[in-house]
């Protein structure tokens, strides 16, 4: 006994094994998907008293990063203040010392006239006075 089977046939046989495959699949992860909500429940259950104390102290914790981060806010403009004023004492330094730098290249040059001065008059001999 000899049995055709069409490319039509075995297509629409490899549908409906896909078909079936695709549903057992759809099924268990239902059935996962269903664990998975229990367990949640079961969590949501026992720290049920735990998630109402936290949505009640929600408020407050807002208030204090609210107080916190004025507080900080204030706190960065004093900095800020701050660092400014030292800029300013720098750039004055900065300029007295562009002034005061002419001085004492000048105290320089007068010291290095000073030593050769002295350095050629080491050069002559020193005569000893004898009694």
């Amino acid at each position: 006994m000899d049995v055709q089977i069409s490319l039509g046939d075995l297509g629409i046989m490899l549908l409906g094994f896909s078909l079936f495959v695709l549903i057992i699949y759809a099924i268990l992860l239902l059935k996962n998907l269903t664990d998975t909500i229990k367990v949640f429940r079961s969590v949501l259950q026992d720290n049920q008293s735990n998630i109402e104390q936290i949505l009640n102290q929600v408020p407050s914790i807002a208030q204090n990063v609210e107080s916190i981060s004025s507080d900080l806010s204030r706190d960065v403009k004093a900095v800020q203040h701050t660092f400014d004023n030292m800029i300013g004492k720098t750039e004055v330094a900065a300029a007295r010392l562009t002034k005061n730098k002419d001085v004492l290249s000048s105290i320089a040059g007068v010291m290095q006239v000073i030593y050769f001065i002295k350095k050629f008059m080491r050069t002559f001999p020193l005569k000893k006075k004898s009694f």
